[in-house]
């Protein structure tokens, strides 16, 4: 402390925060279990989706609900983790177990098929098929049942490549 004249100079402290630092490093540590988080829960979606066959009773939405994570969170590591939205992922599945009946299963139609995946309408179930394989349902279902081997499209083929890493 000095004296100039009548006025009384004090030392000037610098201000320095702290407590940014420590709420950045907070944030970091919440986003790291956030993160981790919704990593685990996209990969029980991942799961659920395998072993539903794709069906549409399959419900993330209800998962992240359940386990109180937030669905856009868990849907961006779905993508990061398997390179593809958990709704295409699904439609993947439960094409490929509607090839494996049809082919397989000659006894349904394809009517049945599609109710046993979980279509309301078969004509959309139908439409989803032919966008998959380049076929409708019920041609495929013949040609397969006539002895031919039928490859899906290599756009599926690499779709399904993708999603298994």
């Amino acid at each position: 402390m000095s004296l100039h004249g009548n006025e009384i100079e004090t030392p000037k402290a610098s201000y320095s925060r702290p407590e940014l630092l420590y709420l950045g490093h907070a944030m970091e540590l919440i986003r790291g279990r956030t993160d981790c988080a919704s990593k685990q829960v996209a990969k029980r979606i991942h799961q659920l989706i395998e072993n539903s066959g794709g069906s549409l009773s399959c419900s993330p939405a209800k998962e992240c609900r359940t386990l109180q994570v937030d669905l856009s969170l868990v849907s961006k590591q779905f993508r990061k983790l398997y390179r593809v939205t958990m709704r295409a992922y699904a439609r993947q599945i439960r094409m490929r177990t509607a090839e494996k009946l049809l082919r397989d299963a000659k006894r349904l139609n394809v009517d049945e098929t599609a109710r046993t995946l979980g279509y309301s309408f078969t004509s959309a179930f139908s439409r989803c098929f032919q966008n998959a394989f380049g076929k409708r349902p019920k041609r495929y279902q013949m040609q397969s049942g006539s002895g031919q081997v039928h490859k899906p499209d290599s756009l599926l083929r690499t779709q399904f490549s993708d999603s298994a890493r």
